[in-house]
């Protein structure tokens, strides 16, 4: 081959590979070109920042916020992401359908003379963000016997034929695109929950991992009644949204004065407050507001809130996270014993202890469950006993905590420092803590040497 052909063909493949690399490996796929079809236009959807309904002389108007959206018009709310988004998208990547295109013809016999709806999207250009564009798209009538709607770019005479479910997203009243997630959803990380309801209080706080009940008592709280307590009202959804007429008259809706209030503190120390009222009359639901909406929630979230604080009351004796801990001391009787952890790991009585025992011990503690609460006379009696166990578990965070045991009728009863009042305790349960106790404070046994052998013979 002549070096001019060499030099001919070099040039070929090389400019081959410049168009493969530059435009045709940005050019969609043919699974790509179907999923969108053919379109109008295709214009970067996720830089659409804004988007403004008009149609029954109702005007919606939406904003987006980073990832989120918010509803601006006729009143100012958190948007219904996913519904704000599919719209956004839909109007930025119009479709045809069937093969319809546009094509000249009278604005009035398609309904374009007065549109039924408007709809106005901005976005930002990605190579200049600070360039804005906008187009606004005018609706007419549904097309009979297709699923088609005619409209127009406004000021243009040209007409289009698009989905009708567009049209019929555009034609969508307020309350469609509000969030009907009362209080954000799961990303709602509660650490407080303060329930007022009448003349009562009921306070659940989070601290170091672990839930107490703040009032009407200061007790150690059940984790699993509050943790799936404070996930219903992390995911607690709007069923309706109430009408303004109606919502109007919050006395006779029984939110003014509200039955319940209730204010939800997350982990960045933001209130949320929800106000819920009277049941409604499907006997389903109940009436509720936020930030100035009025709505309607399942009632089965009152059902909880209306729980006596001794439902939150912990049965367990102590609660505590397992990294926390640094230190057991146990007396039974005359028998003591001294668990120590330090960065070496775990030690009994100066000795060291298997990291798999320690661990059992710890689990023993936390297992151990009351089986009833007991009334204040009784726990008061054995405040004032001499114990027969005296067990004190020392934590890196906060005062730890020192349980004693005392004969009680058929079982125990304990008390518990930082907790009011006593608890019965079942005699099974105390001794499946004191073998726990006892295996992991007995020494390891030493396997005998293997006889010789000639001593064998």
């Amino acid at each position: 081959m002549s070096s001019r052909k060499l030099l001919i063909l070099t040039g070929f493949v090389v400019a081959l590979f410049a168009f493969i690399f530059f435009f045709e490996r940005k050019m969609p796929t043919t699974s790509e070109r179907e999923q969108k079809g053919e379109l109008y236009w295709d214009l970067p959807a996720d830089r659409v920042e804004s988007i403004r309904l008009e149609h029954g002389g109702e005007i919606v108007e939406l904003a987006k916020s980073g990832e989120s959206w918010k509803l601006v018009k006729p009143e100012s709310y958190p948007a219904d992401t996913v519904t704000a988004s599919d719209l956004a998208s839909q109007l930025a990547g119009l479709k045809k359908l069937s093969g319809e295109s546009q094509g000249e013809g009278n604005p009035e016999g398609y309904g374009l003379a007065k549109p039924s709806a408007k709809a106005t999207f901005a976005w930002s250009d990605p190579k200049n963000p600070g360039q804005k564009s906008s187009r606004t798209l005018e609706f007419g009538l549904d097309i009979p016997g297709t699923d088609l709607t005619a409209a127009r770019i406004a000021g243009k005479p040209e007409i289009l034929f698009v989905p009708a479910s567009v049209a019929a997203s555009v034609r969508k009243g307020a309350d469609d695109f509000k969030s009907k997630d009362v209080f954000g959803g799961a990303s709602l990380d509660a650490t407080g929950i303060d329930v007022a309801r009448g003349r009562g209080r009921l306070v659940l706080a989070k601290k170091n991992g672990i839930w107490w009940i703040e009032q009407p008592i200061f007790d150690l709280a059940d984790r699993d009644v509050a943790e799936r307590l404070a996930g219903d009202l992390s995911s607690l959804r709007v069923t309706e949204f109430v009408p303004k007429a109606q919502a109007a008259d919050l006395p006779s809706l029984g939110l003014s004065p509200p039955i319940f209030r209730v204010t939800v503190t997350d982990s960045k120390g933001g209130k949320n407050v929800l106000d819920l009222g009277s049941t409604r009359s499907d006997g389903n639901s109940v009436y509720a507001s936020r930030q100035g909406q009025v709505f309607t929630v399942a009632n089965s979230t009152v059902d909880e809130l209306s729980k006596e604080a001794t439902a939150f009351r912990d049965k367990r004796l102590v609660r505590f996270e397992r990294e926390d801990i640094q230190g057991i001391e146990t007396a039974i009787g005359p028998v003591r014993h001294s668990f120590a952890r330090n960065q070496a790991g775990w030690s009994i009585d100066g000795r060291a202890l298997l990291a798999s025992a320690a661990d059992d011990l710890t689990t023993a503690f936390v297992d151990v469950e009351s089986k009833a609460f007991v009334d204040d006379a009784a726990a008061q009696a054995l405040v004032e006993r001499s114990a027969d166990w005296t067990i004190t578990l020392k934590m890196a965070r906060g005062p730890g905590w020192t349980v004693k045991l005392s004969p009680f009728r058929a079982d125990l009863g304990a008390t518990v420092s930082g907790r009011p009042g006593a608890f019965v305790v079942a005699k099974d349960a105390a001794d499946r803590l004191r073998e726990a106790i006892e295996r992991a404070a007995a020494p390891p046994v030493t396997p005998s040497p293997a006889a010789s052998p000639s001593a064998r013979k």
